[in-house]
This record gives C-alpha cells, structure tokens and sequence, in this order.
C-alpha cells in the first residue's frame, strides 16, 4: 500500500492507463508519456497523454467558479461544419472533474449570462480548433477529452498553455518517481524551450531515468530521437538543467 502522501498519486492518469506491448522505463508507468502543441490559427492546440480533465483543470489554475460549457457527443451541419449539439449545458468550472468519456468543454467567466443554446462552437473541439475558444465572450481556453485519456488543451494564450505543460510534466515526474519527497522545480527557460508549435505530425515522447546520484529527463521527438532534448537534475532537492553544465 502507497503512504498516505502519495494516494491520490494512485488515482493518476499516468498510472490508470496501460498500454500492451508498450515496454516502459518507469515499470508503473505503462503507457507512453506524449505531448504535441501546433498553431492553430490564432490559437494553439496542446495535445497531452495520458491525462484527464481533473489533472488539465488543476494545472491551468483558473478560477473554480468560472463557468464551463458541456458538449456531449456532436452534430454536423450540410455535411461540412460541425456545431454544438444537444444537450449543452453550463457548470461550474470545478465540476469538469467528474466527465468522462468523448466530451468537450470550454470555458466561459463567471460572470457570463447566456442561454448555453444560443452559444456556438464547433464540436468536437478538433473539428475547427482555430474557433474552439469564443474569445468574444471572454473565453480563455477549450478542451476536448478522447479515448477516456488523450486531452486537447486548445487556447489563444501561450502562458496558459506553458502553464498547463509545466504541469502535465511535473504531475508524470511525480507518478515516476512516486516517492513523498520535494520535487525540483521546471525553470521557465526549460519549459519555454519545449513550448514551441511542431510539423505537423511530430510530438514529443517524456522518458525519466532515475540514477542513485541524478535524474535525466529525455524529451524525444516522435519517441524514437536518438539525440533527445534531455533535461539533468541531482535528485530530490535539486535543481533541473538543459544539459551537464553544474
């Protein structure tokens, strides 16, 4: 049994999930740790692996009575555009956490008074993620939930998606080494550095290895780069570098 510390580490995303055949190189870590941003019009789409709305919602770190438009399922319109679909509905923002299944949610303020019915998007959010955030109502962010585990975090803001990268890293560092120990921080020039838009097609696979004396963390392009951008710390209580530079 886990110490109590780590329980809500047991209930994660990154050790839910397995993949067969997949050989990791954390043993309980049975599923491939992806992340893939692109441009997408004025917006950029953050696509993560494995992870869940609770997790997304956390790491973007809104405000919990914000608003979140649900679409369930989709509709498509003269066979060419996809639009919201019944039924819609408004929550809460915290109370994203508890969806599951193919679902897609974007967020609107508190503030915000509007028949859900009468707000427009494209659904599924993949369909047009160039006008899956209604900016003109104060709209910050869109997510689309595949596969009970794949999420597209799509937004016109770069530093809510650095943040929600930032977190998805740090939350599989936590899973890998599942200690109850002090977990060295992500220097922002590190993540910035990894937070740039892709090719089309290309994405990054996340390997941890856990020395005695140091950590590596290696960002592999397409998971089958030989030369990965790789990340080097001492341990717990130490301090993450791009390279073997001390």
């Amino acid at each position: 049994m886990a110490p109590p510390a780590l329980k809500h580490q047991l209930q994660s995303p990154f050790l839910r999930h397995r993949l067969p055949g997949w050989r990791p190189t954390i043993p309980h870590i049975r599923y491939p740790v992806t992340f893939g941003l692109y441009q997408e019009g004025e917006n950029l789409g953050l696509f993560l692996a494995p992870t869940d709305l609770a997790s997304v919602r956390r790491t973007l770190d809104l405000p919990h009575d914000d608003q979140a438009l649900v679409l369930e399922g989709a509709q498509i319109l003269d066979d060419a555009f996809l639009v919201a679909p019944e039924p819609t509905r408004l929550v809460r923002w915290a109370e994203i956490d508890a969806l599951e299944g193919e679902i897609d949610v974007v967020h609107l303020p508190a503030h915000m008074r509007m028949d859900p019915d009468e707000i427009q998007v494209p659904t599924p959010v993949l369909a047009c993620p160039e006008l899956a955030v209604p900016t003109e109502l104060d709209s910050r962010v869109a997510l689309g939930l595949n596969d009970s585990c794949h999420v597209v975090v799509i937004s016109p803001e770069p530093t809510l998606i650095r943040r929600c990268l930032r977190g998805f890293i740090l939350d599989y560092l936590k899973c890998a080494v599942l200690q109850d120990i002090q977990m060295p921080d992500l220097p922002d020039a590190l993540v910035e550095a990894v937070a740039q838009p892709l090719p089309a097609g290309t994405w990054h696979e996340l390997m941890l290895h856990v020395g005695p004396r140091y950590w590596t963390l290696d960002i592999h392009r397409n998971g089958t780069d030989p030369d990965p951008v790789q990340w080097v710390c001492e341990g717990a209580g130490g301090h993450w570098r791009g390279g073997w530079s001390w």
